[in-house]
């Protein structure tokens, strides 16, 4: 018999089981910028087996990261049915408390010599004679605790608790995918989504020559979408918008919309990425000419939030973990860019190659990040 051993598991999402391998490799290159604690990552028959010396912290990192339906504390054990059993009322006995309600949910991996429903009615019952003392009955419908068992046909694991994860696909699986950066909500939420939908980003974060404060609230965004990605490191592209460039007067400059998009697609050529996610309303006029250029430079636009709600939106930024209070979506202002004689430039093209002459290219590491101490090291 094997003894119990406690253990982080990882269930794929529907989108990932198929993926499951890419998905194990990522954890295994992307953790070390998330933890120090030591750790070991395993695939066993369509979930993700990690001992670490601090299963809290790996399952709280892991059930960030796209790809992941959840992620557990759990207790293994062999899947033979009476030692499943015993472990399932074990931690029944351990975690039910006075006059809860409770069940029991057993899912299989694997096709086993029992049926998973058979043991989910023997366990409630073995633990409705060990509970019933303290008030605590069964209640499939709304149950206060669950006890957890996955089973594949070497091992099972049991847990009380699930870290839930946000599902989609593992990062990089449908490619890289440069995502456009603003103290918006929409911004947040468009970024999050396009993630998850398992694209490897890169990121664009402009400072804004009318509010310093803004740049910060960017990085914020970003430090949000970073502690989603299971990489090693990510790169940001950074503009500094505020050097020779000043808030334009109604009629002249063009639309900040408009600037930051066709500057969103030139870095995303120039860096060899073929998508670009942006957190705008793509039926604005202003952004006529930036349909144009996608055409022109082969860049396929993602618009991710184009079809949400207000409420939608301000769920999800919850859902992620958004704390400061932002903006839903930005402002349309006018932009001038100067040239080194500090005359407008009028050709939104040449403004643009302007701007991407003096980026600077970051390649951060760290998974979880302070926004003051990267804007405090911004060349």
């Amino acid at each position: 018999m094997n003894l119990p051993m406690r253990c982080v598991v990882v269930k794929p999402s529907s989108e990932a089981a198929a993926q499951i391998d890419l998905l194990k490799q990522l954890l295994i290159e992307s953790l070390p910028s998330f933890t120090d604690s030591r750790f070991s990552i395993h695939v066993k028959a369509g979930i993700i087996e990690v001992e670490s010396s601090d299963e809290v912290e790996v399952a709280e990192t892991v059930s960030r990261f796209s790809g992941v339906a959840y992620a557990a504390l759990a207790e293994r054990v062999n899947s033979e049915f009476d030692e499943v059993l015993q472990a399932i009322v074990r931690a029944g006995k351990k975690g039910i408390f006075e006059n809860e309600r409770f069940t029991v949910m057993v899912e299989a991996t694997q096709n086993l010599n029992f049926e998973p429903k058979d043991l989910e009615s023997l366990a409630i019952s073995t633990l409705v004679g060990e509970v019933s003392d303290r008030g605590a009955k069964p209640d499939e419908k709304k149950p206060n605790k669950v006890v957890y068992a996955l089973l594949t046909k070497e091992d099972a694991y049991i847990f009380t608790h699930r870290y839930l994860g946000f599902g989609g696909s593992p990062c990089g699986s449908l490619g890289e995918c440069l995502i456009l950066v603003e103290p918006t909500v929409k911004a947040l939420v468009g970024g999050w989504l396009t993630q998850r939908a398992g694209f490897d980003a890169k990121y664009l974060i402009i400072n804004y020559p009318s509010s310093p404060k803004k740049l910060y609230h960017s990085f914020e965004v970003f430090t949000l979408l970073r502690r989603c990605v299971p990489k090693k490191r990510v790169q940001v592209i950074y503009v500094d918008a505020a050097k020779n460039h000043k808030a334009g007067d109604v009629g002249l400059g063009y639309s900040w919309f408009e600037f930051t998009a066709a500057l969103a697609i030139k870095a995303a050529v120039e860096v060899g990425v073929g998508a670009v996610s942006l957190p705008f309303t793509l039926s604005s006029s202003s952004l006529k000419k930036v349909v144009e250029k996608v055409c022109r430079e082969g860049v396929y636009l993602l618009p991710p939030t184009s079809f949400l709600t207000n409420g939608e939106l301000l769920a999800y930024a919850d859902k992620i973990g958004l704390q400061l209070m932002l903006p839903l979506d930005s402002v349309e202002g006018m932009l001038n860019v100067l040239d080194t004689s500090g005359r407008p430039i009028s050709d939104l093209d040449a403004a643009v190659k302007d701007a991407l002459s003096r980026a600077s290219k970051i390649e951060v590491e760290k998974g979880l990040l302070d926004a003051h101490e990267i804007v405090d090291t911004l060349p």
